[in-house]
């Protein structure tokens, strides 16, 4: 059994119990040895539990979801009763008194090998960033460059706009060669925002109400996808848009290619790797979707291979879909049974 604990209730936290409920309902064998022991937030559980059972983008949990007593019961469901917390202060947090191996930080808050350090002195084997960090923190990508762990004990798992990008960029620069690459992430508003104008520190643009306008901002996904694919240093650039839904990003990528190529061919290499090395990773969109489609989807980016076309033979634009929440989240269950093998 690998023991998880989970640091934040927010909507990562929250996605990785359902997510993980979900593939244990599948009766997928690779998840049913892995189990929540302990989980902490410093907000009112009350609400937490409610926000769990209640989920405006993902739908009624189809359990009865009580909290009392400290613990969270999810009643009929695959998983016990989870203990939970309201601990503020990092090092008074000891998960290790549950039985913890690993631990998922999805906080937001702790972005740095030295704020996750006491895990590991507490006797905890591994933690795992849900974020890109703000250090030099060993990061991975499943697909990308998972085989170069080296059972570090604290490493990120990226963030989920690069695991949607860095698939798809290794694909194309190991079979056409990337000279230059630049990307526009279409993407949902988040919790950091505001509904209505507000002060947003050194962004004049996200200031404004995230549910009434189309707002291009900056994104660290360009910082987090060299980390993962470093062999694309100088290469690549990029941008976001912030747009009124709110789940689900859309990648739009624009490729000035080493090798002469087209879009049959890209679409054929994409297909082809998204059946064997980056099977449950890559998905395809053959249904002619739409961001809502995606909603739920698990993969980590979902290709669209009837937008994909040429520039000239050497330049291609190709598109695909994300669901930033519950595809990351799968990746992170999937990265909690790799690094426990």
């Amino acid at each position: 059994m690998i023991n998880i604990a989970i640091n934040g209730f927010g909507r990562i936290g929250r996605s990785i119990l359902r997510a993980l409920l979900a593939q244990q309902e599948a009766l997928r064998e690779d998840m049913k040895h892995i189990n929540i022991v302990a989980i902490n937030d410093i907000n009112d559980w009350q609400i937490l539990s409610y926000l769990l059972a209640h989920d405006t983008t993902h739908g009624a949990l189809p359990y009865e979801v009580t909290h009392a007593q400290n613990t969270l019961f999810i009643k009929d469901s695959p998983l016990p009763p989870i203990p939970t917390l309201n601990c503020a202060t990092p090092s008074e947090l000891d998960f290790s008194t549950f039985g913890a191996d690993i631990v998922i930080e999805s906080s937001g808050q702790f972005l740095d090998m030295h704020s996750l350090e006491h895990h590991c002195q507490k006797g905890i084997k591994k933690v795992i960033l849900s974020a890109a960090p703000q250090d030099n923190m060993p990061m991975f990508a499943l697909g990308v460059n998972h085989t170069l762990y080296n059972n570090e004990p604290i490493f990120s798992n990226a963030s989920c706009t690069a695991n949607a990008l860095a698939p798809l960029c290794k694909i194309i620069d190991e079979h056409f060669g990337i000279d230059l690459a630049s990307f526009c992430i279409t993407h949902s508003y988040t919790n950091e925002q505001s509904l209505l104008d507000s002060v947003y520190p050194h962004d004049k643009r996200r200031s404004r109400a995230a549910a009434q306008n189309i707002i291009p901002t900056s994104t660290g996904a360009t910082s987090a996808l060299l980390r993962l694919l470093p062999s694309l240093q100088g290469k690549v650039g990029g941008h976001s848009v912030r747009v009124p839904v709110s789940n689900v990003l859309l990648l739009d990528i624009s490729f000035v290619l080493s090798r002469q190529a087209n879009a049959q061919a890209i679409n054929k290499r994409i297909i082809h790797e998204s059946e064997h090395t980056m099977r449950g990773i890559i998905g395809i969109d053959r249904d002619y979707g739409v961001s809502s489609d995606f909603i739920g989807n698990p993969h980590s980016v979902v290709f669209v291979p009837d937008l994909t076309y040429m520039v000239s033979d050497k330049m291609v634009r190709i598109m695909a879909w994300c669901d930033n929440e519950w595809g990351y989240a799968n990746r992170m269950l999937d990265m909690v049974r790799f690094c426990s093998l």
